[in-house]
């Protein structure tokens, strides 16, 4: 075991109220002292709030660095959170929308965004369905990090998949129905993967792996909406993007994940993962 990995591990065991404690503790040392990717986050802020004030993108900019340390902290939390403490900081609505298909003995997509707490979203949905999670990833660089992130993962029976082997265990799979989980990306890593859209305000490619995934096996797509309700609490939904895939073009159903992420960073712009380049 890393001594990363041990730490955060051990750090775990505290109440989320003394966590709460160290992310503001965090919130001044990353933002004020280290300024942790600072100009990455001011240039895409600027570049997707153009019509905001410079005062507006610095308030929206702070609080993105307070969630931000609040989401490692509780992620950090996530290594060994009971499954009643979890389901004490989300509430998950609309959860037959996923369970009528189970009863048809079909398959799914759930995606979503770097937004609020997504791995929090995904335990909570692998809690409250019928269905056995899987969770494509894209291996971390630090072994630690991706070791916890791994365990973050593999909790509650979700099962951990590398996204370079998903195609082939969707293809090869034979057990029980999947609902497969993915995050939706910008500024792919393969171009080829890519689609080309308007994404607040400016040019953005993102991922198709999602899109690509529903339409060649015609599992119906969620989008898995989460929205913060104060410190620690998540309301999540999910809404139907696509009930036949196959029928569409896997543009089309790009641009359906992206339009409802894009109207959540609008409504809540603190709680997006700024500090990635989502544009090149």
């Amino acid at each position: 075991m890393s001594i990363v990995y041990a730490l955060c591990y051990l750090l775990s065991f505290l109440p989320l109220s003394l966590l709460y404690c160290v992310s503001d503790l965090c919130y001044i040392i990353v933002y004020y002292l280290i300024g942790y990717r600072k100009r990455v986050v001011i240039q895409n802020l600027m570049h997707a709030f153009a019509t905001k004030t410079v005062h507006e993108r610095k308030q929206i900019e702070k609080l993105f660095y307070r969630r931000l340390c609040e989401l490692l902290l509780e992620q950090i939390k996530a290594c060994t959170i009971t499954s009643q403490q979890l389901l004490q900081h989300i509430t998950l609505e609309d959860i037959e929308a996923i369970e009528q298909f189970y009863k048809r003995n079909q398959s799914i997509i759930l995606v979503s965004g770097h937004f609020g707490n997504w791995e929090w979203a995904a335990n909570a949905v692998a809690l409250q369905t019928s269905y056995t999670i899987c969770a494509g990833y894209q291996p971390l660089h630090h072994k630690g990090i991706n070791r916890m992130a791994l365990h973050i993962r593999s909790r509650f029976q979700r099962k951990a998949i590398p996204m370079i082997t998903l195609f082939r265990h969707m293809t090869t799979y034979k057990g029980s129905l999947q609902a497969t989980t993915l995050l939706i990306d910008q500024a792919p890593l393969h171009k080829q993967n890519g689609y080309a859209t308007t994404f607040l305000s400016q040019s953005t490619t993102v991922t198709l792996t999602a899109a690509k995934l529903a339409q060649k096996h015609n599992h119906p797509i969620f989008y898995i909406q989460t929205e913060r309700i104060k410190r620690g609490k998540y309301r999540v939904r999910p809404i139907l993007l696509a009930e036949t895939p196959a029928q569409l073009s896997v543009q089309e159903i790009a641009e359906r994940y992206t339009k409802r992420l894009e109207a959540d960073i609008l409504r809540n712009p603190a709680c997006w993962l700024w500090s990635h380049r989502r544009w090149k």
